[in-house]
């Protein structure tokens, strides 16, 4: 659980680090995005392979190998001499993490008891969640305090003592354990895989709506977020003078406000409401665009923490109303043998999308400020972009089944109650 905290802690705090990175070490606007596009890009590509790689090889040793990986290339990062060298980093640590990462729920099933597998997946989520909302803060608080003068470098630094601990650790907790009963179609699914010569990404898949259409939704809130993550967190320190602490706090709130509202979606209104849920998140979000769009013209770099306070209610809110349902949707109709290939797509097809989001920041956002327009400007261009990513990914949602999952006659039962008419004769 560390592991996964460590990765999800050094995505946002890097973000935070962005405008003091650029400043040191003289990073160009063209190359700014693959600090993080170059991480996300590698993940994406390297996650279903590195899957199965532990599959075949062991869970434990995989996680061991990526681990320590992770931990070398951070050391690589937080020494880079310039900013080629911390892209090459940041790469290597993308690949990385995809070894570490999905070894996590696995080795967490292993070891856990069979009366405490949902305990552990309730505490997994947890320390997940802390991550997200924490990573900010942990950031800010690193470029404040500016530890030993090591300014954004301790932001790559503060892996190695987390990675060597969980080495160490590692090697003495951990043990390789058995699959779950519920593996062995995996593991006939893999060895089929392996025998027919066939690439791991089973296509039949993308002829299930329910799932074509969720991997769909996914990129583009995958795009959304890359492109939408790092404009901001540069706008508010480099456009509008903000220190990375203040940032920081309204980043928290955002990532509080994303928590609160996608445990409602996911345990209360998807269930009862359905896709109705994923539209009125795209709906709430696109308002707080839009709201947003309005304060950055309006108030232009006056504008204050407390102005926008409610739009990053709205924005956090939507994404977790529209974000949190999406696993279930996405694997609805997958057949049980599928289940863990589904996921792990899903999963590469969302890092994907946060890489082309990141791949577009030079246009949307950082191409207007390198031509000497002001960052509000700049900022609303990109809102401008969100917008329309937004609009997508609501009319997309309509090519869903109004309850993912359901029998068309259970469907039609649950809209009546939902909309509080009956069936009844």
């Amino acid at each position: 659980m560390a592991a996964s905290l460590m990765d999800l802690v050094d995505l946002t705090m890097v973000n935070v680090a962005l405008p003091s990175i650029r400043t040191d070490i003289g990073v160009r606007y063209g190359l700014l995005p693959w600090i993080t596009g170059g991480y996300a890009l590698a993940f994406a590509v390297v996650l279903v392979p590195g899957t199965r790689l532990g599959g075949v090889h062991g869970r434990r040793r995989v996680f061991l190998v990526g681990l320590g990986a992770f931990t070398i290339a951070s050391v690589l990062g937080g020494l880079a001499p310039s900013p080629e060298a911390l892209v090459a980093a940041r790469v290597a640590q993308g690949t990385a993490a995809a070894l570490m990462v999905p070894q996590v729920p696995f080795i967490i099933d292993a070891v856990s008891p069979a009366d405490g597998q949902g305990r552990a997946v309730a505490l997994f989520g947890a320390v997940l969640g802390l991550g997200s909302v924490a990573g900010p803060l942990v950031g800010a608080a690193l470029l404040h305090s500016d530890l030993f003068g090591l300014g954004w470098r301790s932001v790559f630094l503060v892996n190695v003592p987390i990675g060597m601990a969980g080495l160490v650790l590692g090697r003495r907790c951990i043990t390789e354990g058995r699959d779950r009963p519920t593996a062995g179609p995996v593991r006939h699914e893999r060895a089929g895989s392996r025998r027919r010569g066939g690439p791991p990404v089973v296509t039949s898949l993308f002829t299930i709506r329910t799932y074509a259409v969720g991997v769909g939704v996914e990129l583009l809130y995958g795009a959304l977020g890359g492109i939408y993550f790092l404009a901001w967190c540069f706008h508010m320190q480099a456009g509008l003078g903000w220190s990375p602490l203040r940032a920081a706090w309204c980043m928290l709130l955002f990532g509080v406000a994303v928590a609160v509202f996608a445990g409602l979606s996911r345990d209360v209104l998807f269930p009862r409401y359905g896709r109705t849920v994923l539209q009125a998140g795209a709906l709430t979000q696109l308002t707080g665009v839009l709201v947003y769009g309005w304060q950055t013209q309006h108030y232009g770099t006056g504008i204050q923490p407390w102005q926008i306070l409610p739009t990053l209610v709205l924005l956090g809110g939507g994404m977790g109303l529209a974000v949190a349902p999406l696993s279930t949707v996405l694997l609805a109709e997958v057949p049980p043998k599928q289940l863990r290939l589904a996921a792990g797509l899903g999963n590469t097809i969302y890092q994907l999308g946060a890489a082309l989001g990141i791949g577009m920041v030079p246009v949307a956002f950082l191409g207007l400020l390198d031509a000497g327009r002001p960052a509000p400007v700049a900022f609303s261009h990109t809102l401008r972009w969100l917008a329309c990513l937004l609009v997508t990914a609501f009319l997309l949602t309509f090519a869903l089944p109004r309850f993912p999952g359901r029998s068309p006659s259970k469907q039609s039962r649950t809209g009546a109650v939902a909309d509080g008419t009956s069936t009844a004769g």
